[in-house]
């Protein structure tokens, strides 16, 4: 599990420009992703046309992307990043802006040729109020030669200029207001600049904050501009020689990232609208998109997928991909189907949110809204895993009901009550039209249906963090120092329960001990003020990890210490590292700590009975690593990836015979 990470967005700045325009120089920014060559000539245009301006690039394409090293030597001037991730065009700009203070900024695609200097744009920046400034592009992928060079200035998009756009009608529209292509060039531009070479004032960009990088790829520079107009900034297309742009993409010999790519486009061209005129009208574009690919005889030519090797098609559906167990889950699950030989489709149905970058490469994530459940997918049969939650099983029900080579399973996550109904009287009515629900352990599934009937058919699948293969020389644990080191890793909200924990440590001064608090949320400025003064040395929230490898490097002993959990990640990842566990015993964790064996279960979840089982461990440090041991090989019996794949193909076998 991965605790929330607040994301880099400045939406909610909308600062005026001020009086007086720029005089600072260019820094050129590039992002990189692979096709060195088209790199290569980038920076040498750049090197020819803008001699002087620091030039730098982030290079998303991989740390040993064939090609890419060369380009590196053959430009030793220019300032090279990257940290082997891909992390998506928003954040890699986000990055390279912070490392050139003082400048403005020149985004300049890999795939594009300057043919001079940018007097023009230049000069616009330093207009006062002007936010961004392009110049004339001209596209040499257009065969048909309809495109303008001024068509890099557009109209502002929304629900039916966006859906013209997507039927590509925008070109014999542009004379009409429902085109966003401008018939001639504008004098001012009232929606936004595309990208490919876009000048941006660095008072507007310090004014407004950095893109918004939910975005990840296509759509952030629209929203900024957005954000700009509406704080009284302005817009310029410059006469500019421009620049030569292939529009070929980065792309373009990859079918599988070429889907990736043009579903981001299709999201995020939903998010802009989403920003500008809400969530309904963003989903009203996502159905009349999936619609017009129907109609269309173009789209439909486009949409023909070969069958998937006689498996069935696997969909499952999230409502936001966000830092979260569930999550993370749906991830590693899909890539493992995938591996197996399954066509395997992720729908979002609000948005995609930041672990749209761990998605696996050949696995599709679309978002589509609940409501409008239209899916592109190989022929045959489809078994579509929902979660628990209402939206998810709306989209579910509306999907099922329309095919009869369709099947439906509920993939619960929420955690259960242990003293009534965990769901609602309509919800757990429209989970038992499902063809199964998939309990995360016997515990969950005897909880869940303790109080209420949710379905007539259960399976048992537990979730999985780690790959056999990845197991293989894990090393045994130090021995414990002199001051244990204890952590919590979590998203901090009050049920997660950091402030018993910390209560209870108070009581145990007596004993030496540090305890590290990882990850962020609603509640942690209000909890963290519960840490009593005298702990302030031995207490320590940390905010936000980028995962478990960190947050648990230097653990002797993980803690989670939640009063309501279905199946917490964080123990799988500590247990896989060898790092012992103290829980409090709700719902899967003691089938996840084998009742005590692999891991210390607190059963009385109060300041008192976490304070009487750290005592009686820290009293026991000697034993911990053996503890650990135990749970390392309990996580490598049960809870492999592996594991979980083979219980859910289990459970899609089970679900397609229909009683």
């Amino acid at each position: 599990m991965i605790a929330e990470r607040p994301q880099l967005s400045g939406g909610l700045r909308l600062a005026p420009p001020p009086q007086d325009g720029s005089t600072r120089e260019l820094a050129v920014l590039i992002v990189a992703y692979r096709v060195p060559a088209d790199v290569a000539a980038c920076l040498t245009a750049v090197a020819a046309h803008l001699p002087g301006a620091p030039v730098l690039v982030w290079d998303n394409s991989g740390p040993d992307y064939p090609g890419m090293g060369g380009v590196r030597a053959a430009f030793p001037a220019v300032s090279w990043h990257g940290d082997g991730r891909n992390l998506g065009f928003a954040a890699a700009v986000n990055r390279l802006a912070a490392l050139a203070p003082g400048h403005d900024l020149l985004l300049l695609n890999p795939d594009a040729l300057l043919r001079g200097g940018l007097d023009a744009t230049r000069a616009a920046l330093r207009r006062p109020g002007v936010a961004a400034a392009a110049p004339v592009i001209h596209d040499d992928h257009d065969a048909s030669g309809r495109g303008r060079t001024w068509d890099v200035a557009h109209r502002r998009r929304g629900l039916v200029r966006g859906l013209v756009s997507r039927a590509g009608y925008a070109e014999a529209l542009r004379r009409t207001p429902f085109s966003d292509l401008y018939p001639a060039p504008p004098e001012r531009v009232e929606g936004y600049l595309t990208g490919a070479c876009l000048a941006i004032s660095r008072d507007a960009w310090d004014a407004l904050g950095p893109f918004d990088e939910e975005f990840f790829l296509y759509g952030e520079e629209t929203d900024w501009q957005r954000r700009a107009l509406d704080a009284g900034w302005t817009l310029e297309l410059t006469g500019d020689a421009g620049v030569e742009h292939s529009g070929h993409g980065t792309v373009r010999d990859d079918a599988v990232a070429w889907r990736r790519s043009a579903d981001l486009l299709r999201a995020n061209m939903a998010l802009n609208i989403e920003h500008a005129a809400g969530a309904r009208a963003a989903g009203a574009f996502l159905l009349g998109d999936s619609l017009l690919d129907r109609v269309q005889r173009s789209k439909r030519a486009s949409r023909r997928v070969a069958p998937h090797g006689g498996r069935p098609n696997v969909v499952f559906t999230v409502n936001r991909l966000v830092f979260g167990g569930a999550e993370r889950h749906h991830l590693v699950l899909a890539g493992e189907l995938q591996r197996r030989g399954y066509s395997v489709t992720i729908v979002c149905l609000q948005r995609f949110g930041p672990l749209i970058a761990e998605a696996p490469a050949g696995v599709r994530v679309v978002r589509q809204p609940w409501w409008g459940p239209l899916l592109d997918l190989p022929p045959g049969p489809t078994v579509l895993i929902s979660g628990d939650t209402n939206t998810e099983t709306g989209f579910a029900t509306l999907w099922r009901a329309g095919g009869r080579d369709r099947t439906w399973l509920v993939g619960a996550h929420i955690p259960p009550e242990t003293d009534g109904p965990t769901y609602s009287a309509p919800l757990a009515a429209a989970m038992r039209r499902a063809d199964g629900f998939v309990a995360l352990s016997p515990a969950h599934r005897d909880l869940v249906s303790a109080h209420q009937a949710v379905a007539s058919r259960f399976f048992v699948a537990p979730n999985g963090v780690a790959a056999r293969s990845e197991l293989d020389g894990v090393p045994v644990r130090r021995p414990v120092g002199a001051v244990p080191r204890l952590v919590m890793l979590s998203r901090i909200v009050e049920h997660k329960n950091p402030h018993l924990l910390v209560a209870a440590l108070a009581g145990l001064t007596e004993f030496a001990w540090e305890l590290d608090i990882f990850g962020d949320g609603p509640d942690r400025e209000r909890l963290e003020a519960l840490t009593p003064p005298e702990l302030a040395g031995r207490v320590r929230w940390r905010g936000w990890s980028p995962g478990p490898e960190q947050a648990l490097a230097d653990a002797d002993l993980v803690c989670v210490p939640s009063g309501s959990e279905a199946f917490p990640m964080v123990i799988l990842e500590a247990m896989a590292l060898r790092v012992p566990v103290a829980a409090s015993a709700v719902c899967a964790v003691p089938d996840m700590l084998d009742d005590g064996a692999a891991g210390a279960l607190v059963h009385d979840i109060t300041v008192e009975g976490w304070r009487e089982a750290l005592r009686a461990l820290l009293s026991r440090t000697q034993e911990w690593s053996a503890l650990g041991d135990r749970g390392f090989a309990r996580m490598r019996e049960q809870y492999t990836v592996e594991a979980m794949a083979d219980a859910y193909e289990a459970a899609l076998a089970g679900a397609a015979v229909r009683t």
